[in-house]
Parts: C-alpha cells; sequence; structure tokens
C-alpha cells in the first residue's frame, strides 16, 4: 500500500513538473479584440472571433488540421454508411472539467437541445438543421442520419461544440453562459465583462502547458498595442500592418494567421441601383488598384485576391487572375451600362476592432473609383446595425464591407449560404448558380465537385457578385518569451502556449 501511494505521489509530482516547469510564467496573458456577445454560451455563434476565446473551454467533434482538412477532437474516427448515415467514433477516457464523462449521451443531448425549438436563438442551430436524427450504438458511437446527402458532414462538426449535460440541466442556458464547463484545456474561475479568469484543466485531453490564463478585451488596437509594449499582455491579437515595425524595433514578434477568407465589398444587385448591372459591377473592379492596396497599406503581405476563396484552400482555382487595374475599361463598361458621368453609392462599413489599415483599404477604394466617376460615399456603422443587416436585409446602402470566410468549417462553399439567393433575406443572387452550388454541394465523387466548385467560383468572379479585394491581413503581436503560438485554421492553442520567464 505504501509503495502504492509513492507512486501516485511521484506522478502527480512529475505530472506538475511537465506542465509547469518552473522556467515558466504561471499566467498567460491574452489581449483580444472581443468576446463573444454570448458570453460562455457556445451555441450563440460560429465566428472565429468568437471562438478565440471559446477555445479555451470548449472542444468540438471535429478540428480542421493540414490543408483545411477534418481531424480528430472530440470524435476520433467517422465513416460514411449511406448517403446520409454517418457512424462517429468518440473519444475515449475523456470527461467535462466538472467531472461529468463525455460520452454518446452527452452529444446526443446537445444535438436535441439544438434541433429543439428551445433553440431557435442559437446561431449554432443552423449549422445542425440537416441532422434528422442521431442515436447510441455503444457508450463511445453515434449513428447520425441527414436529411439530404452531405458529403461535408465531418466539416460541419468543427461547428458542434458539445456541453455537460447535468450541468447544462442543472444551471440553465442563462446560467451556464455566465459559469461555462467544457472539456478544453482551461476552466473558468470568473467573466468579468473585460476579463476571463482561467486556471488549467489538468483532466482535458489537451491538458495546457501554463497553470493559467487571463483573457482581456481591449477592443481599440492602439490599446492592445501599449498593453503589450507595457508587459501588461503576453500576446496582442488584430494588430495592423503599421504596428509592425513598432513592436520589431522593441523586440516583440508578429506572427502571421493563414487566411482563410477573402475581404470583398458586397455589392447589392437586388435592390434598385446601377450595381443591378453587371456591367457596373465588372467597371467598379477594374476601377480598383488591388496590387496598390496589397503593396502599400499590407506592406506586401497579402495579395490580391482573385476569387472568394483564399490560396490556401484546397479548392482554390489557380487559373483565376484579379481583375487587372484599368481605368480606361472601367470607364467604357460604364459609359456601356448608360453610367458615363459617373454615380453615386453608399458603402457601410461596421465600425469593428481591427487595425486601421482596413479603414485605409476602403478609402484608396473610393479614391480608386473616383477616378472614373464613381462616388463611393463611406459611412460607417454599429456592429449591431450590420448585424441586422445581414440577417434582415436593414441596409441603408447599396454596397457594404464583408468577407467570405470559409471558416470554421474550411469548406469552399460555406460562404455562399450567405452570398446566395438562397439566403433569407439575399443581397446577392445569381440564380443560375443556384443549383450549381446545391449538386456540389451533394456530390461525394471528390474530381466532380472540385469541377463544381470552380464552376461556382468563376462565376462569381466573372459576374462580380463583389468587389473582390485582398487576403485578409491577419496579425497578432508576441511577447518574445512566448513560445507554442502557432494557430492553425483561425485556432489559439492554448493548451500548447507558454511564456518562459
Amino acid at each position: 500500500m505504501t509503495r502504492s501511494i509513492f507512486k501516485s505521489c511521484l506522478a502527480i509530482c512529475v505530472g506538475s513538473f511537465f506542465f509547469y516547469s518552473p522556467a515558466q510564467a504561471e499566467t498567460v496573458r491574452y489581449g483580444l479584440a472581443s468576446f463573444p456577445p454570448g458570453g460562455g454560451n457556445p451555441f450563440t455563434s460560429p465566428a472565429r472571433t468568437s471562438w478565440y476565446t471559446w477555445r479555451a473551454m470548449f472542444d468540438t467533434l471535429t478540428q480542421l488540421g493540414p490543408k483545411a482538412a477534418p481531424v480528430p477532437a472530440l470524435a476520433v474516427a467517422w465513416t460514411n454508411t449511406a448517403p446520409t448515415t454517418w457512424v462517429v467514433k468518440l473519444r475515449p477516457d475523456t470527461m467535462f472539467s466538472n467531472g461529468e464523462p463525455f460520452n454518446a449521451a452527452a452529444v446526443i443531448a446537445t444535438v436535441t437541445y439544438l434541433l429543439s425549438p428551445a433553440a431557435i436563438q442559437e446561431s449554432i442551430s443552423r449549422e445542425v438543421e440537416n441532422i434528422a436524427g442521431v442515436r447510441a450504438l455503444d457508450d463511445l458511437t453515434l449513428e447520425f442520419t441527414t436529411k439530404r446527402a452531405d458529403p461535408m458532414f465531418a466539416r460541419q462538426l468543427t461547428t458542434l461544440a458539445i456541453v455537460p449535460p447535468a450541468y447544462w440541466a442543472k444551471v440553465g442556458r442563462d446560467g451556464f453562459t455566465r459559469t461555462p464547463i467544457g472539456t478544453g484545456p482551461y476552466v473558468v474561475e470568473k467573466w468579468d465583462k473585460a476579463r476571463i479568469t482561467l486556471k488549467a484543466n489538468t483532466t482535458s485531453w489537451r491538458a495546457p502547458k501554463a497553470a493559467n490564463a487571463e483573457l482581456i478585451a481591449l477592443p481599440e488596437t492602439s490599446t492592445r498595442i501599449q498593453a503589450l509594449l507595457s508587459r501588461r499582455v503576453d500576446i496582442a491579437s488584430e494588430i495592423g500592418p503599421e504596428d509592425i515595425d513598432v513592436l520589431k524595433a522593441e523586440g516583440f514578434n508578429v506572427y502571421q494567421r493563414p487566411a482563410s477568407s477573402v475581404e470583398i465589398i458586397a455589392l447589392n444587385n437586388i435592390a434598385e441601383s446601377p450595381l443591378k448591372d453587371v456591367r457596373v459591377r465588372q467597371a467598379l473592379n477594374y476601377a480598383v488598384d488591388r496590387q496598390a492596396i496589397a503593396d502599400t497599406i499590407m506592406h506586401g503581405l497579402v495579395p490580391p485576391a482573385s476569387q472568394t476563396t483564399p490560396r490556401s484552400n484546397p479548392e482554390y482555382d489557380a487559373s483565376l487572375s484579379a481583375y487587372p487595374y484599368d481605368p480606361a475599361k472601367a470607364k467604357a463598361l460604364l459609359k456601356e451600362a448608360g453610367y458615363e458621368k459617373g454615380f453615386t453609392f453608399v458603402f457601410e462599413m461596421s465600425s469593428g476592432t481591427t487595425g486601421s489599415h482596413y479603414n485605409s483599404m476602403f478609402q484608396k477604394v473610393a479614391d480608386d473609383l473616383s477616378k472614373v466617376g464613381v462616388t463611393m460615399e463611406i459611412r460607417p456603422i454599429p456592429w449591431a446595425q450590420f448585424v441586422r443587416g445581414v440577417q434582415q436585409g436593414e441596409w441603408k446602402g447599396q454596397a457594404f464591407g464583408f468577407e467570405y470566410e470559409t471558416l470554421p468549417t474550411g469548406e469552399t462553399l460555406r460562404p455562399f449560404r450567405l452570398h446566395s439567393c438562397t439566403w433569407s433575406h439575399p443581397w446577392y443572387c445569381d440564380s443560375a448558380l443556384t443549383p450549381v452550388i446545391a449538386e456540389a454541394q451533394r456530390t461525394f465523387d471528390p474530381a466532380k465537385r472540385l469541377e463544381l466548385v470552380h464552376k461556382v467560383l468563376r462565376g462569381y468572379r466573372d459576374q462580380a457578385a463583389a468587389l473582390i479585394l485582398v487576403e485578409p491581413l491577419g496579425l497578432d503581436g508576441l511577447s518574445p518569451n512566448v513560445q507554442g503560438y502557432d494557430q492553425l485554421n483561425g485556432i489559439i492553442p492554448y493548451q500548447n502556449v507558454t511564456v518562459q520567464k
């Protein structure tokens, strides 16, 4: 008995030394641009910026690995046994931080809630709407049935965080929002408006190397930079290219995230305006000098975009080229469309939390358009108003700043749920491509799917569905002592990040 106790104590001591080396600071401090509007409820948004916070405490069934392919997380294997049937194997020996077991019953409880009328307010309920049902084959095996064939099913599981059913039932949705529990590397000790205090979840399957973490909400980019320079945070997310030289001069590092989206100005072809005419939309694309934006405003760190998916996407069409800068061509198209003297339109830009380089980019677009007689009035709007525009169609202008974002699923056609005829309040509709998109989404044959996806990408490019600009410049500032900060597909690897003393 004594020998057994000694071995147990030795294992605990060794484990503690492995995770919390004396050479490391006990706490890693992250300066984030924002926290999720839904607090600790992981069902309220699929957005990358929300998962910047939630990834510290939650896991999804799958996650994205190299080349944006789905890889194991809480699910370790998945098999398509019929066009609408998937068998999913779960990770063994896994528990929530409150001691509840992670198993098939927990997944079923989560999915059942999201499919219920009670979850109508949850954004993630739209992510699982193709699920017809789920049943347990055993404690760690599930059989999902879908309403229609879905070759991207494993990718869709990247949106599905699993919560402990007994705890959720006990505290309710509102209580869980304030005090969330998951299987991730950290446990929430305190969630305030501007600070989240976390402690290590040493029972997590991705137990962290640092004992504690703090997430600090600093909405202004300049504030995050100052916090980093003054060592009040170790990591400052969402900085701009104008901050690079300042940070490097002080010995700090700059991390560039691989792009998962393309920055655009969405052009509304539904409302009555000159933008309904494809020639006008094409003219705007010819009128903008993307290369100058990439070289000067983006410091040469990203390329002009040629299509609505980034180069990192395996289904990227390398045969497509960006619209060349050709003001003469733009003027000719405007004249052909009956707008030789130009026109004016309103561009709505959300007053977000990213660097000032985005403001500079949009101003450059406005300057370029003015040279062909088109006036783009830039009108900043609050984020809440922007969301109402997307979800309810409450746009005051004819164009707005947006992106074609493939995360969290990494699926090329994911953005077309919004940027197409099928959205509940569409701003762009190409009825000829709607069935092509639908066919691609249900096609299991990789070669056939790629052919269809490329047809969609080319169609949106040629029809100038948007003013396609550049891939986004995702930069984070790091203390020189930070180690293990290597993002993959927009995921902060909380379990790996340490700060050396």
